[in-house]
């Protein structure tokens, strides 16, 4: 019975970790799309919203801003403090954490090519591009 709620609790907290995991994933797609469509046209995506690109964009800063701040105050990655606080997670879980850090730092990346070729062209800026 003891080992039942163990993998009860092992698979709670694998998807309460895989889901943070994926809506970092999914900003940083987001917001990559956006970058593209700012340096292929000068403008964002249009089939996106500016509501669900302001939020993929938000989404982005609160996510690789915490593993900022984890990864300085703390010397550890986000998969080191998740196992450290919840226990042990599943391969693809981790995965999944490493794949949402390095997609949020292309993000920010992406952001600042899209923001320097817009100043280097002359882009009037009043907001979001889309």
């Amino acid at each position: 019975e003891r080992l039942v709620s163990s993998r009860l609790n092992i698979a709670r907290n694998d998807n309460l970790v895989s889901g943070i995991a994926e809506i970092s994933i999914g900003g940083s797609i987001g917001v990559l799309w956006s970058e593209l469509a700012v340096l292929a046209t000068g403008c964002g995506p249009t089939g996106l919203s500016d509501n669900l690109e302001r939020l993929c964009y938000l989404i982005v800063i609160a996510s690789s801003g915490t593993v900022a701040f984890c990864r300085i105050a703390f010397g550890q990655g986000p998969v080191r403090i998740a196992e450290d606080a919840l226990g042990y997670l599943e391969g693809s879980t981790t995965v999944q954490v490493r794949v949402a850090e390095w997609l949020g730092v292309l993000a920010i990346l992406g952001a600042l090519l899209a923001l320097g070729s817009q100043v280097y062209h002359g882009s009037r800026m009043d907001g979001l591009s889309g």
